[in-house]
């Protein structure tokens, strides 16, 4: 987890991500989507809502990945991507992210191979949300790109408890809960340490910039989700 990061971490960074998780963390706690008061009541309709707009919120993230991969300038860095894409679709007998997230939405009542192919509810906050990402990767370095990258992957272990308890007040059964569960033990964001600690030392504006838009933009679309549930 974000707080157990290495302690071989310069002090000034492992500084930087505590406050910077902390901050994150109180920003998440005070939207609606995650006022369990409230999810507690969904009902059918606005649990498909949730589970086919959050599909796209997250399965647009291989355009990320592809964009950071294509224009890695070391291999370091393309082995990341090509490691964190294969656990994505499963290593050896395991289970794809997709599989795993299939099983939550068929409880929802939403058919992701629909969403695939026509994008039934891709609605324009998410279209942008995701298009943003790559508007930033086009007007950035590789440098920044891993620098993103990492703040993407660090994202997982703050926004994926909230979302665990979440689907919880949803009723969602220990078979559809497996998606969030998994993701609540990832650890991607300590595989780029080796390449993101080198510039932190060169350039710690870099990294507090690049985290700063990964976190601000992730907050306004929680907030934009949040208001099309309830609003």
């Amino acid at each position: 987890m974000p707080e157990e990061t290495s302690t071989n971490l310069p002090k000034s960074l492992s500084h930087f991500l505590i406050q910077s998780d902390l901050d994150y963390k109180s920003s998440l706690s005070s939207i609606p989507l995650f006022d369990l008061k409230r999810t507690i009541f969904w009902d059918d309709n606005l649990r498909k809502m949730f589970a086919s707009i959050f599909y796209h919120l997250r399965g647009h993230f291989i355009n990320f990945l592809w964009y950071v991969a294509n224009f890695a300038d070391n291999e370091a860095s393309k082995q990341i991507i090509i490691q964190n894409i294969y656990e994505e679709i499963g290593i050896g007998n395991r289970f794809s992210h997709e599989k795993l997230y299939e099983r939550f939405a068929k409880e929802c009542g939403v058919d992701i191979h629909d969403e695939i192919v026509n994008e039934t509810n891709y609605i324009p906050f998410a279209k942008e949300f995701n298009k943003a990402h790559l508007s930033w990767l086009a007007q950035h370095d590789p440098k920044d790109h891993l620098c993103a990258f990492a703040a993407y992957e660090r994202l997982d272990n703050l926004d994926y408890p909230f979302l665990v308890e979440l689907a919880k007040s949803m009723k969602i059964s220990q078979h559809g809960m497996t998606f969030f569960n998994v993701h609540t033990h990832v650890d991607h964001f300590d595989t780029t340490l080796q390449l993101i600690v080198p510039i932190w030392e060169e350039s710690p504006q870099r990294l507090i910039e690049s985290f700063h838009f990964i976190q601000t933009h992730q907050l306004g679309m929680w907030e934009q989700f949040s208001n099309a549930l309830f609003n």
